[in-house]
């Protein structure tokens, strides 16, 4: 079972930024199966995202575009498993 944080208790324990991650979730980069709740999963992508931005410098149109084809190339690469 995965553990799931509340979404302050992650930003503590990750250290990411609250507000990033409200506004990651409003743009539905990430889709927390419970609101409020992230689990590790959803933790990994923000701080994907976090990096994408800060050290790649990916704005934000460019963002949901670079994470469906993550998202593409993950799931073509568990077919093939």
């Amino acid at each position: 079972m995965k553990k799931k944080y509340q979404i302050r208790e992650a930003v503590q324990e990750f250290g990411i930024d609250e507000q990033r991650v409200v506004h990651y979730i409003r743009n539905e980069w990430i889709a927390p199966v419970e609101p409020a709740r992230l689990d590790e999963e959803d933790i990994a992508r923000a701080r994907l995202i976090v990096d994408l931005q800060e050290v790649f410098g990916v704005n934000d149109e460019a963002v949901p575009i670079i994470l469906h084809l993550l998202d593409q190339l993950y799931s073509w690469q568990s077919v093939k498993h």
